[in-house]
């Protein structure tokens, strides 16, 4: 989960958090820009057809292409793009069982189940 630009349209932009799970790219847009009228985004990635990453004028922009074009800025824009294409080639994330035990131990000393990426009580990744 990060802080990210969406652009609307060409001169519309709104400012929000990002997180990207192994189902969907959800984009949650802050209240100022919410007032507007501008919604949050979900997109699922079984229905991402290319992502690409252009140099921005300070961080990165990602396009997603999906039913239409979504492009987002931010800092960790590479991080971002890399753990896409990897999504597209292994949607399922396929692997052994074995690989991932069921619960894991978050620093905050609670134990999270293996399907969270970020712990639920303190919001730290796992």
């Amino acid at each position: 989960m990060q802080k990210a630009i969406y652009y609307v349209s060409k001169p519309i932009a709104a400012r929000g958090m990002l997180e990207l799970t192994d189902r969907c790219l959800y984009f949650q847009v802050f209240p100022f820009d919410a007032s507007f009228g501008i919604k949050n985004v979900t997109i699922g990635v079984d229905a991402i057809g290319s992502v690409t990453i252009e140099k921005g004028d300070l961080h990165p922009k990602v396009i997603v292409m999906a039913e239409r074009k979504y492009e987002f800025v931010l800092s960790k824009g590479q991080q971002l793009y890399d753990r896409l294409k990897e999504l597209q080639r292994n949607p399922l994330q396929q692997g052994r069982d074995d690989e991932i035990p069921a619960t894991l131990d978050c620093s905050c000393g609670r134990k999270v189940e293996n399907v969270f990426h970020f712990c639920p009580w303190c919001g730290k990744k796992l």
